[in-house]
C-alpha cells in the first residue's frame, strides 16, 4: 500500500486539519474528483461542497468547504479555503434557522432584499445541513 499523503486544510483563521490521508474526495468547479497518495502535481479550484478525508486509521472526516484551492505536490496536499467546518462542529439548529431565513427572503423578493446574498446564505446553510446528514 502507498504511503499516505500529508493533508493540510488552511483558512484565514486557523489550520483546520493537519494529518495524513489515504484518500480524499471533493468537488471542483468543474466536477467531482478523488485523490490518492502519490498523485501527479496539480492545482484544483474548489466549489462550495462537502470534502471527505479517509485517514490511514480507517476513520473518515467530512468537512464543509466554502470554495478555495487544492495544491498537490510531492505527496503533500494543501487546501486553502475561506472557510471550512468539520461536520461535528456544525450547529444544526443554527444552520436550519439560516436556511429558513434565506428561503423566506427569497420567497418575498422585495426590492430591499439582496437576492444574491440570500442565495449564497441558502447555499451555505444547505451545505452545512448536507455534511451533517440532515438533508
Amino acid at each position: 500500500m502507498a504511503e499516505p499523503m500529508t493533508l493540510t486544510i488552511i483558512t484565514p483563521d486557523a489550520v483546520v486539519y493537519n494529518g495524513f490521508a489515504n484518500f480524499f474526495v471533493g468537488r471542483a468547479v468543474d466536477g467531482e474528483f478523488g485523490i490518492l497518495p502519490n498523485h501527479a502535481p496539480m492545482i484544483i479550484a474548489l466549489d462550495m461542497a462537502p470534502l471527505r478525508v479517509d485517514s490511514p486509521d480507517g476513520t473518515s472526516h467530512t468537512f464543509a468547504i466554502f470554495g478555495g484551492f487544492v495544491e498537490i505536490e510531492h505527496n503533500q496536499v494543501s487546501i486553502v479555503t475561506p472557510n471550512c467546518e468539520l461536520s461535528s462542529d456544525i450547529d444544526i439548529d443554527r444552520a436550519s434557522r439560516a436556511k429558513q431565513r434565506a428561503e423566506e427572503r427569497l420567497s418575498k423578493r422585495t426590492p430591499d432584499i439582496d437576492i444574491e446574498r440570500a442565495e449564497h446564505a441558502l447555499a451555505r446553510s444547505l451545505l452545512r445541513l448536507k455534511v451533517t446528514k440532515q438533508i
